[in-house]
């Protein structure tokens, strides 16, 4: 079995996968029988009728955006992921985002470091006793969930493939009336792109605060941009983006954004996680060749 390594895994996983076949360099994805993707790596069309031989995609973390799953289908070729791998992180990276936001850890940072002593402006505010929308209730909607509770915030939630909860579940539009932090944990597809459009703005609480570490494309990065800029939004914490890296995107230049170059992953744990995941799958698929 002929294994490419496109994007890069944990190195231990490298060493396993070696056990299983020949790891190939990029560029001869026309020799490969399995091809393992990140984010950066695009499986489209162009991309698979180029790797001849391929029988099986695997994508190092969550979603499957970056692979055209349906024409793998039409070619018979299995397409796998390594969803619980990286739940925690991310699940992390959210409470991260909103304590950085509500302390102003960004901003005091910064100052900090110019010699600056900025307490009078850096007042805060609490999590406990606020109201979090948590959109998309799979594996890290819930573990964000489980910390919340931990934090004492009211927690709402919206899942339209769900119908029992130990969370309130409600509709869309009566969460993002309510909620005063709205965080996302739904894949992109084409329900989802700019779900969060004008509309969904206006329905929001004056002064709400979004945190997205789920996919760019989902958020109206415009019109987001606006409604900072009005304070509709207060705030803002985000790890992906609809172009990545982005370039000349207006929310770059606001204030009241803390940003994330898509790092939800990007723990020591998850990505040896991933890896033994990885591994696990090639050798379940070189049994059944």
């Amino acid at each position: 079995m002929k294994i490419l390594i496109s994007d890069p895994i944990d190195e231990e996983a490298v060493k396993e996968l070696k056990n299983y076949g020949e790891l190939l360099e990029k560029g001869k994805e026309s020799e490969a029988d399995v091809i393992i993707v990140r984010s950066k790596t695009k499986a489209d069309e162009d991309y698979i009728n180029r790797a001849k031989n391929l029988k099986l995609i695997i994508r190092a973390g969550i979603g499957l955006d970056n692979i055209d799953v349906e024409y793998c289908k039409k070619k018979g070729i299995k397409v796998e992921n390594t969803p619980e791998a990286s739940t925690i992180a991310v699940a992390e990276l959210v409470f991260a985002h909103m304590l950085a936001i509500a302390r102003k850890i960004v901003y005091s940072t910064n100052t900090m470091k110019e010699g600056k002593w900025e307490k009078k402006n850096l007042t805060g505010f609490e999590l406990y006793g606020k109201t979090l929308g948590i959109i998309g209730l799979g594996r890290i909607g819930r573990e964000v969930a489980k910390r919340a509770k931990a934090f004492g915030i009211n927690i709402l939630a919206y899942d339209p493939f769900i119908t029992h909860s130990d969370y309130k579940l409600v509709e869309l539009q009566d969460l993002l009336r309510q909620s005063d932090i709205i965080t996302l944990h739904v894949p992109l597809t084409e329900k989802t792109k700019n779900m969060f459009d004008e509309y969904a703005f206006e329905s929001m609480k004056k002064g709400v605060v979004i945190i997205n570490a789920a996919r760019g494309g989902i958020i109206d990065e415009d019109q987001l941009a606006k409604y900072l800029k009005n304070g509709k939004v207060s705030f803002v914490g985000l790890d992906v983006y609809e172009k990545e890296p982005p370039e000349g995107l207006p929310l770059l230049k606001l204030d009241n954004v803390v940003l994330t170059p898509h790092i939800g992953a990007q723990t020591i744990e998850a990505r040896k996680r991933i890896g033994r995941s990885i591994v696990e799958k090639i050798k379940m698929f070189s049994n059944n060749l």
